[in-house]
């Protein structure tokens, strides 16, 4: 049954116009609204948090300097730490100044330290919290007391300035002069902690930084991963760990530290007002039009999308007949697959044409690649013919002709053809049978072949060429030549593989050489070692990707391995199905 096609442009607008238009505008403008309207009164209210905290530190902090600065202008005690005195007038001042400072360290909890400092008098004395520091802690003050009094000058306009000390944050303020000099360490922790400790559950906390960011104080709930660094100029913004907070920060040019406030994030479905509680209502009213959209659009586009998916995947596995259902009701989808079957028609003759001219390719390559073994021992066969017939060792010629003989009948073997690995195997014993006429050193081959591989059957001269280049390169002065051919047999989840390796104990490869052979492409020429790279590009031709071949360099010798698919006669195959 044909059904009337409609355009896919218009059949899409129509179906997704349905439910995608107002969906997306009251989401957007509901999250919009909502989202902007709820963080906007979160944040304002935690900026006005910190104006009230940072105005009560301020206030705090320039109350203690005034102090300070007053004793340093109108305090008797003081004004000693600026001349050079006696030692009793040193020890009695520095005890009443130490009496004042004791009291301002009872009376500010915030204050973690102050130092004394008076270089005419060679004075310095530290007023500490009680059992509140280590001596890392103190030692810190100490090489921060150190640093100011380099430039006391310079420090002292400064003002206050953040430092961490042992791991803590400190507020460090110089006041005095000529000499004379009071250091102030506030314990930004403290104050932290009191703050924590007053709030009431699910309220926010304060956080201290440079203006930089750096973190100055310690908080369980937040680490420094939570400091965003480059949005400190932002109004506010958002935590991406677990418990989430909206965090917003304020700069201090006195104290020159960032005050951050971290407020627990609840979502924005917490406190909803009558207009965001409508947007929510349409927004799932929209999504409940999603599965019927769905119905539509699977029905029209899915199912012909899949049809045509599944047929190409049965294409790409092989199977080339395959065919597009065409009886759709979008009129594209029926060009598209008319298309598409017509296209696969001529892909079919097309490729059946490509693979026939490959054929005759691969024809000629390996009958050129036959030409380029050389026979280049036979001279020294005929040489020894020749030594034998002056001798008169006619018995010795004799079995000498029948194995060259046998030699050149395997040799001209067509090299399209397959050989069982028997027959290779009596090759490569005869050819070496006949390089022991012209050798005056031992050789001894041993082979460890499983015996149920023997029928399978190997392109032709596979092995013998590796037993010749162990011949002509191997061989080493007043030491028995020793070459051993191993084959077995891989079990592998596609198909079994064979594994043919020959090793012997000579000169190896050369590094050039071995790097030609390893990185040698198919079809590429080589001048050396014609033998092993006919090898290579013959079971290129023959296997394809499937077969692999390397060579190595081994301690004593060289070692030679092919890998290529297990393959038996037709008759045995044919045996094994029955």
């Amino acid at each position: 049954m044909k059904f009337k096609s409609i355009s896919l442009k218009k059949h899409l607008i129509f179906t997704m116009g349905i439910f995608v238009i107002p969906m997306i505008f009251c989401l957007l403008f509901y999250n919009y609204y909502s989202i902007k309207t709820l963080n906007n009164e979160v944040a304002q209210s935690g900026k006005n948090t910190i104006n009230l905290y940072q105005s009560q530190v301020e206030y705090d902090l320039q109350k203690v300097s005034q102090t300070i600065a007053d004793y340093w202008a109108n305090n008797y005690d003081h004004a000693n730490m600026i001349h050079k005195v006696d030692k009793l007038t040193k020890h009695l001042s520095g005890y009443e100044i130490g009496l004042k400072y004791r009291t301002l360290l009872t009376n500010n909890q915030n204050l973690g330290s102050i130092c004394l400092v008076s270089e005419k008098n060679d004075l310095q004395r530290f007023f500490y919290q009680e059992s509140r520091y280590s001596i890392e802690t103190k030692e810190g003050m100490s090489r921060i007391v150190e640093e100011y009094l380099l430039n006391p000058k310079e420090k002292s306009a400064k003002g206050w300035q953040p430092f961490r000390v042992n791991g803590e944050g400190f507020l460090v303020r110089l006041l005095g002069y000529n000499g004379g000099y009071t250091f102030l360490f506030v314990d930004l922790s403290v104050t932290i902690q009191n703050q924590i400790k007053n709030r009431s559950e699910g309220e926010g906390f304060l956080y201290y930084t440079t203006m930089r960011g750096e973190a100055l104080s310690k908080q369980e709930e937040v680490g420094e991963s939570e400091l965003v660094t480059n949005k400190l100029d932002h109004e506010y913004y958002l935590t991406e760990n677990e418990a989430k907070y909206l965090v917003v920060n304020q700069y201090s040019d006195l104290l020159h530290v960032r005050f951050f406030y971290f407020i627990p994030y609840k979502g924005y479905f917490f406190h909803m007002d009558r207009m965001q509680s409508l947007f929510l209502f349409l927004s799932f009213f929209m999504v409940l039009l999603i599965p019927v959209c769905y119905v539509l659009i699977s029905k029209s586009y899915f199912k012909p999308m899949e049809a045509l998916i599944k047929t190409m995947q049965k294409i790409r596995d092989g199977n080339i007949d395959e065919k597009v259902n065409s009886n759709y009701k979008i009129r594209e989808f029926q060009e598209v697959n008319v298309t598409f079957n017509q296209m696969m028609t001529e892909i079919k003759n097309l490729k059946i044409e490509s693979w026939e001219r490959r054929l005759q390719k691969n024809r000629a390559e390996l009958q050129y690649l036959q030409l380029q073994i050389k026979p280049h021992f036979f001279l020294n066969c005929l040489k020894n013919l020749y030594g034998m017939a002056e001798l008169k060792r006619y018995e010795k010629m004799q079995g000498m002709i029948i194995q060259i003989s046998s030699y050149l009948r395997y040799f001209f073997n067509d090299n399209m053809s397959l050989v069982a690995i028997g027959d290779e195997i009596n090759h490569v014993k005869n050819y070496i049978s006949l390089q022991k006429y012209s050798l005056e050193q031992d050789v001894e081959c041993e082979f460890e072949i499983e015996e149920q591989l023997k029928d399978c059957i190997i392109p032709v001269l596979l092995i013998q060429p590796f037993v010749e280049n162990s011949f002509k390169y191997g061989r080493k002065t007043n030491q028995t030549l020793r070459i051993t051919i191993r084959i077995i047999e891989l079990a592998m989840e596609e198909e079994n593989m064979l594994d043919i390796i020959i090793t012997d104990n000579g000169n190896g490869f050369k590094q050039e050489v071995l790097e030609q052979l390893n990185e040698q492409t198919p079809y590429q020429y080589t001048e050396n070692n014609v033998g092993i790279a006919n090898i290579c590009q013959r079971l290129f031709l023959i296997y394809g990707e499937k077969a692999m071949l390397q060579c190595n360099n081994l301690e004593d010798g060289a070692q030679c391995e092919m890998i290529l698919p297990v393959k038996v006669p037709k008759e045995q195959r044919e045996e094994k199905e029955e």
